[in-house]
C-alpha cells in the first residue's frame, strides 16, 4: 500500500524537490488542477522565479498542461499517468480533461485542503468505503453510489463517493474521531445541486452516529439558505427508525411470551435479547401492555418511540475559499456581500453565471505525456 511519504519519495524521483513533490501529491489526490497562486500559498514563497521554475518544470516533463484564462492567468492540469502511478492511483479520474465547472470545483477543493493541512483526509474511494463499512459496520448499500456500464456487455460497476468532496477528521484530539462531510459550491446560482447531494447521502447520514458537515463556497450568497436546507433535510435520529424498532420489540416479545418460538428466527431472538436490555424502562412497559390489550395503536407506538429517541448531534458550518475566481470571472465581484443573485427556477436553465463559459478557457498549452 502506498503511504504519502512513499508517494512523495516516488515523485522526488522525477526530479522534484520535496516541497514540489508534496504539493503535487496534494494536487493529484484532491484536485488534478492547480494555479500558481496555490503553489505559492503552499510553499509560502513570493511570486517570481520560484513559481516560474516549478511550472516550467512540470510542463517540461510532460506531466501537466496549462490552460490560459482571464487576465493572462493560467490553470495547470496534472494529467501524466506516470505521476498518478507514482502515488498508486493510476486510474484516478483527476487525470482526465474536465469542464470549466469541474475545474472551478476542484480548485476550490484544493484551496480548502491547503488551508487545512492538519486534517486527516479519507483520500480515496477505498479508504471511505473501508471506514464506513469496516470500522462503523454500515452496510455498503447505504453509501452514495453511481453505477457505470462496463466495456463488457451487461456488466456494470458501482462506484462510491464519485463527487470526491473532502471527507476528513478534524485536528482536535479525540479517542473516537468523527468524520466531517462536505459540499463544494464554486459559484452556483441555486441550491439544486446541494439538495441533490444531500438526497444522495441521506441514507449514510442517517446511519452515522454523529453528523458534521461543512459547506465550502467561493461566495457567501447561499450560506444562510444552505444551513436552513441542511437542517431541514438532516436526519434527526439514527437509522434504523426507532419507531419501527420499538414496534418490532413488542411483536417479538409477544411471540416469545406466548411461546410461539417457531415463529422467531435466530436473528430475531438476538434482536429481542438486545432490545430487552435497551427498552427496560417503566414507560415502555406501560406502552407494551397498552398495545397488547388494544388500548393504543401501532401508529401511536411508533410515534412514541420516535419522540423519546435521543436526538443526534448535527453540526453545520460554512467556509469561504478563494477558488481562484479571478481567473474565470470577467467582472470583479465582492466575495463578502450579496451581489443580486438570480434564482434558477427551472432546473434546465444554466446553473452557473457567464464566467463559466468555455470561452474563458479555450486555449490550452498541450504537452506530450511522459
Amino acid at each position: 500500500m502506498y503511504s504519502p511519504e512513499t508517494s512523495i519519495e516516488s515523485l522526488r524521483g522525477f526530479g522534484y524537490t520535496e516541497g514540489e513533490a508534496r504539493f503535487l501529491y496534494l494536487v493529484a489526490t484532491h484536485s488534478g488542477y492547480f494555479s500558481t497562486r496555490q503553489y505559492l500559498t503552499f510553499t509560502g514563497a513570493k511570486s517570481g522565479e520560484k513559481s516560474m521554475a516549478f511550472t516550467q518544470k512540470v510542463l517540461g516533463k510532460g506531466h501537466a498542461t496549462a490552460r490560459l484564462l482571464l487576465r493572462n492567468g493560467r490553470v495547470y492540469h496534472l494529467f501524466s499517468r506516470l505521476v498518478y502511478r507514482a502515488i498508486g492511483r493510476e486510474n484516478l479520474r483527476n487525470r482526465r480533461e474536465h469542464s470549466v465547472e469541474h475545474i472551478r470545483t476542484k480548485l476550490a477543493v484544493l484551496d480548502f485542503v491547503l488551508a487545512h493541512l492538519d486534517y486527516r483526509y479519507l483520500e480515496s474511494e477505498t479508504e471511505k468505503v473501508d471506514y464506513f463499512c469496516r470500522q462503523l459496520s454500515i452496510s455498503r448499500a447505504l453509501l452514495p453510489a453511481k453505477r457505470y456500464k462496463g466495456a463488457v456487455r451487461e456488466k456494470t460497476t458501482d462506484r462510491y463517493f464519485v463527487d470526491k468532496f473532502p471527507m476528513f477528521f478534524a485536528a482536535e484530539p479525540s479517542s473516537s474521531p468523527v468524520v466531517t462531510f462536505s459540499f463544494v459550491d464554486p459559484g452556483l446560482l441555486s441550491l439544486a445541486s446541494f439538495e441533490t447531494h444531500l438526497l444522495a447521502c441521506n441514507s449514510l447520514l442517517s446511519a452515522v452516529p454523529q453528523v458534521n458537515f461543512v459547506y465550502i463556497a467561493t461566495r457567501p450568497r447561499h450560506f444562510v439558505a444552505a444551513r436552513e436546507l441542511f437542517l431541514a433535510m438532516a436526519p434527526c435520529t439514527t437509522n434504523p427508525d426507532p419507531g419501527a424498532e420499538g414496534l418490532r420489540y413488542f411483536h417479538y416479545r409477544h411471540l416469545w411470551e406466548t411461546k410461539q418460538y417457531q415463529k422467531l428466527s435466530t436473528e430475531q431472538i438476538e434482536f429481542l435479547n438486545q432490545a430487552t436490555k435497551q427498552f427496560n424502562d417503566a414507560l415502555t412497559e406501560i406502552r407494551y401492555h397498552q398495545w397488547l390489550h388494544g388500548q393504543i395503536t401501532a401508529g401511536a407506538v411508533t410515534e412514541e418511540f420516535r419522540r423519546l429517541a435521543p436526538r443526534r448531534e448535527v453540526s453545520f458550518r460554512t467556509e469561504l475559499v478563494d477558488g481562484q475566481a479571478a481567473l474565470f470571472e470577467p467582472r470583479g465581484a465582492s466575495r463578502n456581500r450579496e451581489t443580486g443573485e438570480q434564482e434558477v427556477k427551472d432546473r434546465s436553465q444554466a446553473t452557473f453565471g457567464p464566467g463559466f463559459k468555455e470561452a474563458f478557457g479555450g486555449d490550452t498549452q498541450q504537452a506530450e505525456e511522459k
